[in-house]
């Protein structure tokens, strides 16, 4: 009589990737309920199943390796994109306004249009979009629009008026009102101004939120993401929504796991409440591990925070969106708790002001868990990048930003927006990877669709989707196959404190596995990557998805 645990599930046949520096001659592995029961080659399969053990086969053309986890989503924003009008390949403010018209026909009852992914750089006039453009069209009710970069809002004057912002209304510290000369708002918003907006507009109660995050799960899933880390807070804006997933983690409806970040300058009490309480009932399918702050805005705004002057803005360095002093402090507190904190960073000046904050507190709490995080690192000063390995902070990276979504190279405003000495550090990869830095790979979808393959080939060539520049930009940036999954992977737990559970496939950790249609790992520099098709996603021990 054999007393082996049999398995619920054998994924077998397929080319595996445990992990970096595990044995990949696998040919099948083992999982019992949310756990790896095993894995390995066909002789030493059979004990492990009984009449009750599901086996799904697959061939060596496809990859099995560990659940791809993005490290960076704004899941609110990213359900947003599934349910409202998608704006990226509009060619101007006239263009995008005629779609959101057109679509405003086919939801009649709904309160706000909303809609995401305006690209002001790829319109034929880049200038910031105006009310009277909307006006034209939808006149009679309320428009909020964000750009790609979730940093500019567009509203007509109906959406101004709902939210009460005219001549009168402050700009906020760290935001923007776009103004004519008498002090009227224009119709965009910057920054922390976005909030003055997004209060009203992104107002959903506890149904409509259940229904984004579900709106984003399913797509999710299908992309053969496990787990995500959200980034709740929205410049000063709250999109937490803990009461949803606390009912979803109850009901087992949430098909992802899901990391969020809450606001670094929320009190530390109620932060540790609801932390404590997300490790009780969230089913280990919800925690909330992480505070988060926004530091700059986006060099392509001109709002990112420079250490000096834009090369083709003469006076302008962009500023800090928050005080530092503040954030410091909020950072200091963050360490004393064993909290990581995920500090936003487009500019090399905000990503100094990052490593400085980490730099104090750490000194102090020498013994802190923290697991600090800078978040996109679009530039980074050459004398800051060794700092992250000495620091042990992480380097939270978005490759696909590179490439701005699906824009052409000649579309690039980072060039002469930075000057030839600069650009050779936007995205500095490589360097950061040799510098001792952790790399824990995102999206920040919806600033991109989601696609974490798409991702993958950025990283991997550093081109953008017209195959240009030759060679890619800055190569010496480039990452193997390998570096792309691991960031993906181990990286974004390790990040998470979690690489004991999850990140590799190893016998007790948990079942979370992502199963694609072809051998990426042997894929380095063909655009096949973009391809991929998910053919299963697995977890905690539930298939969740099956092409």
């Amino acid at each position: 009589m054999t007393t082996q645990r049999k398995a619920s599930l054998i994924l077998e046949g397929a080319s595996f990737y445990p992990g970096r520096g595990l044995d990949n001659q696998v040919d099948f592995i083992a999982l019992s309920g949310n756990r790896i029961l095993a894995l390995g080659t066909r002789d030493s399969m059979d004990p492990y199943i009984d009449d009750k053990t599901r086996i799904l086969s697959f061939s060596k053309e496809n990859l099995i390796m560990a659940g791809l986890h993005d490290n960076h989503v704004h899941l609110i924003q990213a359900g947003i994109l599934e349910k409202y009008i998608q704006l990226y390949d509009a060619v101007s403010q006239e263009d995008a306004a005629r779609r959101v018209a057109e679509y405003a026909k086919t939801i009649p009852d709904e309160a706000w249009i909303r809609g995401v992914g305006f690209r002001m750089p790829s319109w034929k006039d880049p200038s910031l979009p105006v009310k009277e453009c909307l006006d034209a069209l939808i006149p009679d009710r309320p428009v909020f629009l964000m750009d790609e970069e979730l940093h500019t809002a567009w509203l007509n004057s109906r959406g101004l008026a709902e939210c009460g912002i005219d001549k009168h209304t402050p700009a906020p510290a760290g935001g923007i009102i776009d103004r004519d000369e008498t002090g009227e708002p224009k119709g965009a918003l910057l920054e922390n101004a976005v909030a003055l907006a997004a209060r009203y507009a992104l107002d959903f109660d506890q149904e409509a939120a259940r229904d984004l995050v579900c709106g984003y799960m399913d797509k999710a899933v299908k992309l053969g993401i496990t787990s995500i880390s959200d980034m709740t807070p929205y410049l000063s804006l709250d999109l937490s929504f803990p009461e949803v997933y606390f009912k979803m983690a109850k009901n087992r409806e949430l098909k992802l796991r899901v990391n969020a970040a809450r606001n670094l300058f929320e009190d530390i009490e109620v932060f540790n409440s609801i932390r404590q309480r997300a490790e009780l009932e969230g089913s280990g399918m919800y925690r909330v591990p992480f505070m988060k702050q926004f530091v700059d805005g986006t060099p392509a705004n001109y709002t990112g925070f420079l250490l000096k002057d834009y090369s083709d803005n003469e006076g302008t360095r962009g500023a800090p969106t928050i005080d530092l002093s503040a954030m410091k402090r909020a950072v200091e507190k963050a360490t004393m708790h064993d909290i990581s904190v995920r500090l936003h960073s487009c500019g090399d000046g905000s990503c100094r002001a990052a490593l400085d904050a980490y730099e104090a507190a750490l000194r102090k709490f020498p013994k802190s868990r923290s697991r600090h995080m800078v978040e996109h690192l679009e530039l980074v000063d050459p004398a800051d990048i060794p700092r992250f390995g000495k620091l042990g902070v992480i380097a939270s990276i978005q490759p696909e930003h590179l490439a701005a979504g699906t824009m052409s190279w000649s579309e690039n405003c980072y060039p002469h927006r930075l000057g030839p000495v600069r650009e050779r550090f936007t995205w500095p990869f490589r360097q950061l990877r040799d510098a001792g830095a952790v790399l824990a790979g995102g999206t920040d979808c919806p600033v991109v669709e989601g696609n974490l393959f798409w991702g993958m080939y950025v990283g991997n060539t550093r081109t953008y989707y017209d195959g240009l520049p030759q060679g890619g930009w800055n190569p010496q940036e480039t990452l193997a196959m390998e570096d792309m999954i691991d960031m993906y992977t181990s990286g974004a737990a390790y990040a998470e404190r979690r690489e004991h559970e999850l990140g590799t496939l190893e016998p007790g950790k948990l079942a979370d596995i992502t199963v694609v249609d072809r051998n990426i790992l042997d894929m380095g520099g063909d655009p096949g990557i973009r391809d991929t098709q998910v053919l299963l996603t697995v977890v905690d021990g539930q298939v969740v998805y099956q092409a």
